[in-house]
């Protein structure tokens, strides 16, 4: 079977829209409910990244792999449409290999995947794409991020130029969900713990404006979390807390009640 991007021209293999197959090599748990999954692939090697907050989509099988005819099973053919979109952590272009860290909620295909999956599986990725970059001349930011952007916000974070502020909001579901958020920057970190406030998965982050101390001119924004609650707050910072269109960047990460397709 011809191997993700061979069979086409020269260097297929190494575009972003290229499905790559990967094994898994690692899976242990960052907290008790984000998972991360380590892998290596061929096709990664010479791959390298493109943004802090880059992302991949995974097509992913029902048991630990496609099977012998790989991406010309009809099983390939049906997942496809299922395709689930994460953010691509420590790539390494040399070795190939990468991970990425999904957030345990037990229900949809990427959920009961993740409770399943074990070394030496296989699923098939394409990307990295992503346009965020940080400009080494900004030096003040503002990053907002739910648990579903964790990997992303721990990326960017770890990129800020050094002598930067930032200021940072982070909603999760209990204390156990924190992690360590190293940086070259003077970070000052809020943490939002569902289990000491009302409301659903992902709401306070739509409830934070009150709570932003540096939003305005010249600051440079990156906001990803639940859809309803990024278009909440994108539109006061706009709108009322003055911040530059061209400076700000609003992820929604997911949707409440809708699976992505």
């Amino acid at each position: 079977m011809p191997r993700p991007g061979e069979g086409g021209r020269p260097g297929a293999a190494r575009r972003s829209g290229a499905p790559r197959l990967c094994t898994v090599t690692e899976v242990f748990d960052l907290t008790p409910r984000l998972r991360r999954v380590v892998f290596r692939s061929d096709d990664l090697v010479g791959v390298t990244s493109i943004s802090p907050a880059q992302r991949v989509t995974l097509v992913l099988p029902q048991g630990s792999s496609f099977g012998p005819d790989g991406l010309e099973s009809a099983e390939y053919t049906s997942a496809r449409r299922r395709r689930r979109t994460y953010t691509l952590v420590d790539l390494d272009s040399t070795a190939g290999t990468a991970a990425v860290e999904l957030v345990r909620h037990g229900s949809g295909v990427a959920g009961a995947w993740a409770e399943r999956v074990r070394p030496g599986d296989e699923f098939v990725l394409s990307g990295p794409m992503g346009k965020f970059t940080i400009d080494p001349e900004h030096t003040a930011f503002l990053l907002i991020a739910d648990e579903t952007a964790v990997p992303a916000l721990r990326q960017i974070v770890a990129a800020l130029p050094e002598g930067a502020t930032a200021e940072v909001h982070v909603e999760v579901a209990d204390e156990a969900e924190r992690v360590d958020l190293p940086s070259p920057a003077q970070v000052d970190v809020t943490w939002w713990l569902r289990s000491e406030h009302d409301g659903l998965t992902g709401e306070l982050v739509g409830r934070l404006a009150p709570h932003l101390r540096t939003a305005g001119p010249g600051v440079t924004v990156w906001l990803a979390a639940e859809a309803e609650a990024v278009t909440t707050l994108r539109a006061h910072l706009l709108a009322e807390a003055g911040c530059e269109r061209g400076r700000l960047d609003a992820v929604a990460y997911w949707r409440r009640g809708r699976a992505e397709t």
